[in-house]
Parts: C-alpha cells; sequence; structure tokens
C-alpha cells in the first residue's frame, strides 16, 4: 500500500484528489502538481480501479479521463454518484471526445478540461470545484438554507432585466458550442472566433430554423440600434469570415446562409 491508498477522512483543509487515467505519466504529473499544493491523492489507472478507491475513500475531487480502455469515463460517472453524491467530478477530454464530455455534464459531472490543458487551467478548475462540493455540503445545513431562500428573494425583488439565455452548450450536426469557455468545435477541430464573431453564431444558433434580420443580429452584437443599410454593412464581413471558418464550403454554406431581403437563418446542415 502506497501512502497516497492510506484511508484518511476528507478534510477541507487537505482536499483529497482522486486522479484516473491510463496515461501513467499524466497520473504521475497531476499527482505532483497537487501534492506539492498539500493536497493527498490517490491514482488509479482504469475505471474499474476508480470505483474500488471510490467504494473505500471520501473524495473531494475526481479528475476523470473519459477516454480509457474498459469501463470509460461515463461509465465510471454513472456508478459512482450514487456513491459519493457530494464529490465533484471533472471530466478529461480530448476536443474529439467533446460531445461525450457534454453528455457526461448533463450526467452531473461538474465541468470539463480539455487534454492537454495548462497547469493553471487544472488548478482553477479544480478549486472551482473544491468550492461547489462546499457549497453542497453546506445544503445540508438548515440555516443555510434558510439564509440562502431569503437572499433568492431579496434578488428576486431586484432583477428587473430579462434573463439571458442560461444553457451552456449548444450544438447542431458537427458542431458544437460551449458558451461558458466560448469554446467552438467544428467536426472533431477547434476553431478560433473573435468575440463578435462568437456572438452571432451563438445568437443565430439560439435562434435556429428562424430568419433574424440584419437589425435585430446587429443590435444583439453591438447593443445599439441601426437601420437596415448600417446593419448588413457592419454584419457582413463578419459573416463573411465566419462562413470561411466554420464551413467547408463558404459558397455553400452547411449552416449559416442568407435569405435574400430578410436576413440570415441558421440551420441544422
Amino acid at each position: 500500500m502506497t501512502p497516497s491508498d492510506v484511508v484518511v477522512p476528507s478534510s477541507v483543509d487537505q482536499p483529497h484528489i482522486l486522479i484516473v487515467d491510463d496515461e501513467e505519466r499524466l497520473r504521475r504529473t497531476l499527482s505532483g502538481l497537487f501534492r506539492r499544493m498539500g493536497y493527498r491523492t490517490t491514482e488509479a489507472a482504469s475505471g474499474e480501479e476508480a470505483l474500488e478507491h471510490i467504494a473505500r475513500h471520501t473524495f473531494d475531487v475526481v479528475l476523470l479521463d473519459l477516454k480509457m480502455p474498459g469501463m470509460d469515463g461515463t461509465e465510471v460517472l454513472k456508478a459512482a454518484r450514487p456513491m459519493a453524491p457530494d464529490t465533484v467530478f471533472i471530466i478529461l477530454t480530448a476536443f474529439g471526445t467533446l460531445d461525450s464530455a457534454i453528455v457526461a455534464i448533463r450526467q452531473g459531472a461538474f465541468d470539463y478540461l480539455l487534454k492537454p490543458s495548462p497547469a493553471g487551467e487544472i488548478i482553477r478548475a479544480v478549486e472551482s470545484g473544491l468550492s461547489e462540493r462546499r457549497r453542497r455540503l453546506r445544503e445540508e445545513d438548515p440555516v443555510a438554507l434558510l439564509e440562502r431562500a431569503l437572499a433568492s428573494l431579496r434578488e428576486a425583488h431586484r432583477q428587473t432585466a430579462p434573463v439571458r439565455h442560461t444553457d451552456r452548450f449548444l450544438q447542431a450536426s458537427g458542431i458544437t458550442v460551449d458558451t461558458l469557455q466560448r469554446l467552438v468545435v467544428v467536426d472533431g477541430r477547434p476553431v478560433h472566433l473573435t468575440p463578435t464573431e462568437f456572438d452571432i453564431l451563438t445568437y443565430l444558433m439560439r435562434h435556429r430554423d428562424r430568419v433574424v434580420s440584419p437589425q435585430e443580429l446587429a443590435a444583439y452584437v453591438r447593443g445599439c440600434d441601426l437601420d437596415e443599410h448600417e446593419a448588413r454593412t457592419l454584419l457582413r464581413s463578419h459573416i463573411y469570415r465566419l462562413r470561411n471558418k466554420l464551413e467547408r464550403d463558404p459558397s455553400h454554406p452547411r449552416w449559416i446562409r442568407t435569405v435574400r431581403g430578410s436576413g440570415y437563418i441558421f440551420s441544422d446542415g
């Protein structure tokens, strides 16, 4: 038994992290990183081994590789959630399996990280996960429940503006958008968009199969009212570059099409 396998109750002062990945080098690197930060770590080389650890230990955070031989990350998550309802699961994935990571998040994972990710991003994700775990544990406190209820009532009275669409992920055939990380993946490859291009894409995707006028789209991306000519002039170059980044054949667009005299429409190609 190695020091990382000693059963020690999880604590806020020394969080316990389970690192699940079939790549030994990555496991060792992450384990060393978090040990130097004062965390306890346990490693698992497979989904089956991860479930054995989860059955015996209490973990604050699980870093879980999505694609492994045998039991994959989504299967581990499904089996582990009933055993560890307060544990935070963070998925490790590649661009090509991003859709599966989104499925895992909808099944209860806290977040995902793209491989390879810089150490700073991994640390931030784990620290956010620890904050989420503390929030979940506070929910069991009846006093905290009352305080949150009162805070929600106060917020409801203050809030006057309409709430923006809160769905984090937008998907169509061959394209996936993470609005939180402002990430766009097309046919398994990442695509870099400017902020304006990203805003145009997400607005059209949220209103798919509906013609959006140039004035409506320009008002969203720029926050001001323009006449039709001004709006078309503003959008023309952005739409052109957006198609060139997304479409295999921009002259025959798969997703974003122009409706002559009316505006633009996003349809699931």
